[in-house]
């Protein structure tokens, strides 16, 4: 069976800044992977990459087995990307656009009814006339439309309202079932969380080893997220990590969290949740470690 996605070591370099220094990543055949980190950390440069449209300095590369250093225009009929900087000519109306973009591809896809709403635009109109959502929207289609094996999107909930995005899940979850495979990076951690078969963490040009990874996950096992109807002081063995906005307590736990949480007043405590490892969570506590690291 054909790899979606196979890279080892790439590295690439823009004058004195790093912006890939070893990244190996994986897609596999019906599969989401969720490509986190922050700006500049060398996701749009990657996905680049793998279309052929940057060249890597190091490293190897199989995109559908085929190297994208060489065998770019072979890669681009069989993959559809959706750049970050999303890019429309204002000129067209947005049949003319669709018209356009799909005639690289050899074929195209009817996409499900339900996700028909994500997709309701005045295609007739010139697209200059379009809010920042519908050329986003018009940008999806194009991409989307295509039939092929791997999508390779960059930030494509960006100007999405939540509607929108819920929408978008909908679709890249029919594609996921369909057998496609897709690497998706967005900022959006909730819509990540909610779709990806697994996510890779890159920070500075590096992934993050799946070793740190699994730590941070068993050291947020012993998080405690805790509602209160009223002030208490909390039991010993533990630290309060955050008070969000909306009154929750992050409490983090040295022992076991039920045992902890059986030590509170029960007429006190409105709702607590333990062991729930949120991508947010996750990448919050990489993040940290990555700055005390350096």
């Amino acid at each position: 069976m054909t790899t979606p996605v196979s890279a080892r070591g790439v590295a690439r370099r823009f004058g004195k800044r790093q912006a890939l220094a070893g990244l190996d990543l994986d897609v596999g055949p019906a599969e989401i992977v969720g490509f986190v980190g922050p700006n500049g950390a060398g996701k749009s440069t990657f996905m680049r990459i793998l279309l052929g449209l940057v060249s890597r300095d190091a490293g190897d590369v199989r995109v559908l087995d085929l190297d994208p250093a060489t065998e770019d225009l072979s890669i681009r009929r069989r993959v559809a990307y959706l750049p970050g900087e999303t890019s429309v000519y204002a000129g067209m109306t947005g049949t003319e656009f669709l018209r356009f973009a799909l005639g690289f591809y050899p074929r195209t896809q009817e996409l499900p009814r339900r996700a028909a709403d994500l997709f309701e635009l005045p295609l007739g109109r010139r697209i200059r006339e379009y809010s920042a959502g519908m050329k986003q929207k018009l940008a999806l289609l194009a991409t989307l439309r295509p039939d092929v094996e791997l999508y390779v999107l960059d930030e494509p909930d960006r100007a999405l309202d939540a509607t929108a995005r819920l929408h978008l899940r909908e679709l890249l979850a029919w594609l996921r079932d369909a057998g496609k495979a897709v690497l998706l990076s967005s900022h959006h951690l909730a819509e990540v969380d909610a779709l990806a078969n697994r996510c890779v963490f890159v920070f500075a040009g590096r992934r993050i080893p799946e070793e740190r990874v699994s730590s941070a996950r068993a050291a947020l096992r012993h998080e405690v997220r805790l509602r209160v109807t009223e002030a208490i002081d909390l039991p010993g063995g533990a630290e309060l990590v955050e008070s969000l906005p909306d009154g929750t307590l992050r409490v983090l736990v040295d022992g076991e969290p039920l045992a902890w949480l059986a030590l509170l007043p029960a007429h006190a405590v409105l709702a607590a949740e333990v062991g729930a490892t949120r991508l947010e969570d996750l990448y919050r506590a990489l993040s940290l470690d990555h700055e005390v690291s350096r």
